[in-house]
């Protein structure tokens, strides 16, 4: 069954909306100076860009304004103050408030003058709304649920006003339960537009007789809004689309008889775009002819001119078509793109909307290159774990949109680091490696992870860091069992040393083949640390002091190949020697004598004096200096044997032998005596 179309009447333009736009369409013609709009004209983007195009620019305080300019106070209207201060930065004022607007305004200042609390009923962000209250004063609210009640303060009188297009049974609703909590003398102005009441009716009685409904608008419209929550009471199959491009398929399936309304900001060109777009897509639906145009359809075209504006194409259909330069490259200009493209070029575009204002079909070569590449996606990501590079664009609620391939991706957060990421927008503009966590070609999803990349990343590396270590386990092993039928203890060889411990250092004698010199075995010192005598990567010799096949060690040392310098010093002194030296410390046996800076040696008690004393500091001092005679050297051992009573008793003797040369001078009683003494 064909499918029939039904235009709810009235809708689209209202009176006020029409007769804004009409205003800045005639002033846009008249003013030479700047002029602009204080905020959107109307709540449509296609008639703020047509504007834009003529001149007529959209700034959103007056601040941007300066002395001489015109400034266009837009349908929805604005407070008194607004008007004293663009008086006062002199400018231009063309007011294009909807006179049901003013109305609105004037009722609630005056309700507010007959000493009334001013409410006004309507959305509390929407312009319309704040320009009301602005002419209420102070002693007013706005009310838009049964929540703002609450912030209804106790008053005497009321006097209530409406948004110009807000839901009828709605604001009767909370009229209701305002006077039931706030009881008192109110004073009702229903300022609702007649012609919005009049369109939500016409809604309401043709999406409940049709199989889908569509409200076309823009979504910022609280008047298009109103109308699809009207819709979509009756009407299950209800949409709120923006323009004709977002029509689908699917959205008509199954219908016969389809409603369409618009808002009062939507202008007519729209409703006629959807219109055609329906028919094309059914005529596509039901095959009947192999070239009808419809939204979505992807043609092939030969340029036929660059204009200022657009690329115009041919592609076969009765009239040509139209291509933004950024709809031929993202983001392009006249200047980047004209200088790039020639007469008879061939290029696949895809259809964007029926017709515009020049009656050009509008066609996009982006949005072709995207669906190409949409279609090859799923191919070229059947390997899931597919790296590519992307690059990031915006920071987003819950992540990251990214480029790949002019088709925009998206990666959560979650997935963009291994560790938490408390700023999004530090990967704006980076290039990124990603593998695929997501894609559904059909709603143009497309959502990468780089969490998962680096995660495999960092298993490669641990991997192969253990794979490393195994192997060179394995190599220190065999080295090792080699190094054992190798080296043998005694042998002195090169080595590197490796690392310094507190306990000493490790020398590498051979590739993977490593000895410990304990901290002991590296100085006859035992003062000095390693460190301060070898770094790291020194070459050293070093005595092997002991190999421990069955645990794997070897002990090496440095000392060893090392003079000892106690050995040394000791070279000087030789048994019966008579040396001088210093007592430094005491011994319950006896007392230890310093010799040199290298050599001590013990007196024991028996050796210090001739008779017998009880402990040595009877007869010695610390730091006393005593002739001693070396008894012995024990060298293995380092101990050396003194004596003072045999230093004494060969002093003695020595004095004697130097007196007896001369006894014949003696008498003889002394002569013996002392022949006595000597033979002792």
């Amino acid at each position: 069954m064909k499918m029939k179309i039904y235009v709810a009447d009235p809708c689209g333009f209202c009176y006020g909306v029409k007769r804004a736009v009409d205003i800045a369409h005639l002033q846009a013609k008249g003013y030479n100076t700047s002029i602009a709009t204080l905020g959107e004209l109307v709540h449509n983007p296609r008639v703020v860009n047509s504007l834009k195009q003529q001149g007529v620019q959209c700034k959103t305080t007056l601040d941007e304004f300066s002395s001489g300019d015109t400034v266009i106070f837009r349908s929805h209207g604005v407070g008194p103050e607004v008007y004293e201060e663009a008086k006062r930065r002199g400018l231009n004022v063309i007011d294009a408030t909807c006179p049901h607007v003013r109305k609105a305004q004037k009722t609630a200042a005056e309700l507010a003058q007959e000493g009334r609390f001013v409410i006004i009923v309507g959305e509390k962000r929407h312009p319309e709304v704040q320009s009301i209250k602005a002419w209420a004063g102070k002693d007013s609210v706005v009310i838009e649920n049964e929540d703002d009640l609450e912030s209804l303060p106790e008053r005497d009188k009321y006097g209530v006003v409406s948004q110009t297009t807000f839901e009828a049974e709605k604001f009767n609703l909370l009229l209701r339960m305002s006077q039931e909590r706030r009881p008192g003398d109110y004073k009702v102005s229903r300022t609702i537009c007649t012609a919005t009441a009049e369109r939500q009716a016409a809604a309401r009685q043709l999406a409940g007789r049709t199989d889908a409904f569509f409200v076309f608008g823009g979504k910022n419209s609280a008047n298009t809004r109103h109308l699809w929550d009207i819709a979509s009471t009756v009407n299950s199959r209800s949409y709120l689309l923006q323009d004709a491009s977002e029509i689908t398929a699917s959205m008509l399936a199954g219908a016969t008889k389809i409603g369409i309304t618009a808002g009062a900001s939507t202008p007519q060109e729209i409703i006629e775009e959807a219109i055609v777009a329906m028919e094309t897509m059914e005529s596509l639906l039901n095959e009947h002819e192999s070239m009808k145009l419809h939204i979505g359809m992807i043609v092939e075209g030969t340029v036929v001119d660059v204009t200022n504006d657009e690329v115009v194409v041919d592609f076969g259909y009765q009239s040509e078509g139209s291509v933004a330069f950024d709809q031929w490259v993202q983001g392009g200009t006249k200047d980047t793109v004209a200088p790039t493209v020639q007469k008879d070029d061939k290029v696949t575009l895809k259809v964007i909307a029926s017709e515009n204002q020049d009656g050009l079909v509008v066609l996009s070569k982006t949005r072709a290159e995207a669906d190409k590449v949409w279609q090859e996606l799923p191919k070229e990501f059947e390997d899931e774990k597919k790296v590519v590079t992307v690059k990031g664009l915006r920071a987003v609620k819950g992540g990251l949109t990214v480029s790949y391939n002019d088709v925009t991706g998206f990666i959560p957060a979650s997935h963009l680091d291994l560790r938490h990421v408390d700023d999004v927008k530090e990967y704006e503009g980076k290039e990124l490696q990603v593998s695929l966590l997501e894609i559904n070609p059909e709603k143009k999803r497309l959502v990468f992870s780089r969490r998962n990349v680096l995660r495999e990343e960092r298993a490669a590396k641990n991997q192969a860091y253990r794979e490393e270590r195994a192997r060179r386990e394995e190599a220190r092993k065999e080295a090792l069992a080699k190094a054992f039928e190798t080296f043998h203890e005694g042998d002195v060889v090169d080595g590197t040393i490796r690392s310094i411990v507190d306990f000493g250092m490790f020398v590498e004698i051979a590739p993977y083949v490593q000895g410990l010199v304990h901290i002991s075995e590296i100085s006859w010192d035992r003062s000095v640390k390693p460190a301060d005598l070898y770094k790291v990567g020194d070459t050293v010799k070093v005595y092997i002091k002991g190999l421990d096949q069955e645990k794997g060690r070897i002990s090496l040392s440095i000392k060893q190949l090392q003079e000892d310098p106690w050995q040394t010093a000791a070279k000087t002194l030789h048994v019966g020697d008579i040396v001088t030296g210093t007592v430094v410390r005491f011994l319950p046996f006896g007392a230890i004598v310093k010799l040199n800076d290298k050599n001590e040696g013990m007196i024991h008690i028996s050796e210090i004096a001739p008779q017998r004393i009880e402990k040595p500091e009877d007869v010695l001092e610390a730091g006393q200096e005593v002739k001693v005679k070396v008894l012995r050297i024990d060298t293995e051992n380092k101990k050396i044997a003194l004596s003072i009573t045999k230093a004494k008793e060969d002093a003695e003797k020595a004095e004697m032998k130097q007196y007896l040369g001369k006894k014949g001078t003696l008498s003889q009683g002394i002569g013996d005596k002392l022949a006595e003494v000597e033979t002792k």
